[in-house]
């Protein structure tokens, strides 16, 4: 089993007064302090989902980030999608970390997020009914994450057994986005699998890519737990180290490989109250994802331009290219979630220990109008 904190909840039994995540428990647990605190009224004047404006237009609030996971995010902001779907979406909003996301998301300040499945999972069983997030579909059957090594260290070469890689990380500080979110976890999982304690690395939570890159570079951390798979190439390139486990990749062990990691989440009593304007966010991504598949140039580009700066587009384009033949034939219709594979991401967190027996089941999380 997992090292765990305080029973095992990667929240560390920090609780709300309602039996929920406190927003100010949850923003110190995952290492935010003062800074992202004084940011969470600026975000939840944002929120909106609940009132629809004139013409049956509905305010919804969207948290994402810059990358491939959040790709469908970038195509519909791009191409107007929101609109054909009589959402009002002017901006997304970016918090500092899944973490952070989920507690916005339980606070009320978004409406929709995609995340990664672990987390939604703990944040469902850890918040109030009503406020808890129910997952409404899955973008991703299979896992995007990755480790990416400092030049300064000789690495196990490409061929090497995913044992040896996860051995040559003992002692060394490993760089996470965030302690609890989805990068740690995965840590966990993988460190486990080789034989392995989370005692045996330092994890330093350091933020996402874009702060990666430069403490990589500062030799402040030794690696890096990358989370999309347009990341893990894109802090190598830029830091000139190396790919030391790609978890996508023939050789790592099945239980690793086989994780529908990004899921798509709305909160409970939106789904409840209006579950019209959930399905209608389902819609426009739904639009993004065939856009993709048809304009796969004008995808690279987009995907360069918003996810990486403009400096990759070679990543970009084989990132289309996996999506096409990787990602988007193994998703359902509408993005719709079998009970199988709720159920095996279910055991994956009750492994880790992110939630407690009897937690999730399949007809408490996921609606009946995303079940595939």
């Amino acid at each position: 089993m997992f090292e765990s904190r305080n029973g095992g909840s990667p929240f560390g039994g920090l609780q709300g007064l309602d039996g929920g995540v406190s927003r100010r428990s949850l923003l110190r647990y995952a290492g935010l302090g003062a800074a992202a605190l004084g940011s969470v009224p600026l975000l939840a004047a944002c929120g909106g989902g609940k009132n629809a404006s004139e013409g049956g237009v509905t305010d919804f609030s969207i948290a994402a980030f810059p990358g491939d996971a959040y790709f469908l995010d970038a195509v519909n902001l791009a191409n107007k999608d929101y609109a054909k779907h009589n959402l009002n979406v002017p901006k997304h909003l970016n918090p500092q970390s899944g973490v952070q996301a989920f507690q916005l998301l339980v606070a009320g300040a978004i409406d929709g997020y995609a995340a990664d499945t672990l987390l939604l999972m703990a944040t469902h069983a850890n918040s109030s009914k009503g406020k808890r997030p129910l997952l409404v579909g899955f973008r991703t059957m299979e896992t995007t994450y990755g480790i990416v090594g400092s030049q300064k260290h000789q690495w196990p070469s490409a061929d090497a057994s995913f044992e040896e890689k996860m051995a040559s990380l003992k002692g060394k500080k490993v760089g996470v986005s965030s302690v609890g979110a989805g990068g740690d976890l995965q840590l966990k999982l993988a460190l486990e699998l080789a034989g392995m304690k989370y005692s045996d690395v330092t994890a330093l939570a350091i933020g996402p890519t874009a702060q990666a890159i430069p403490n990589l570079k500062a030799d402040r951390v030794d690696a890096y737990v990358t989370v999309q798979w347009t990341s893990t190439r894109f802090v190598a390139k830029e830091t000139g180290g190396t790919i030391l486990i790609d978890f996508a990749e023939k050789g790592v062990p099945d239980l690793m490989r086989n994780q529908a990691v990004v899921a798509i989440g709305v909160r409970e009593d939106l789904v409840e109250q209006k579950p019209e304007v959930v399905q209608n966010w389902l819609a426009a991504q739904e639009d993004a994802n065939k856009w993709i598949i048809a304009n796969p140039d004008k995808a690279a580009d987009l995907l360069n331009t918003t996810g990486l700066g403009g400096k990759a587009p070679e990543i970009a384009k084989a990132y289309v290219e996996h999506y096409a033949a990787d990602v988007a034939p193994k998703l359902n219709p509408m993005f719709k979630a079998s009970k199988e594979t709720v159920d095996h991401m279910a055991e994956l967190a009750l492994r880790f220990g992110s939630v407690k027996k009897g937690d999730i089941t399949f007809e408490s999380l996921v609606p009946e109008f995303a079940r595939a």
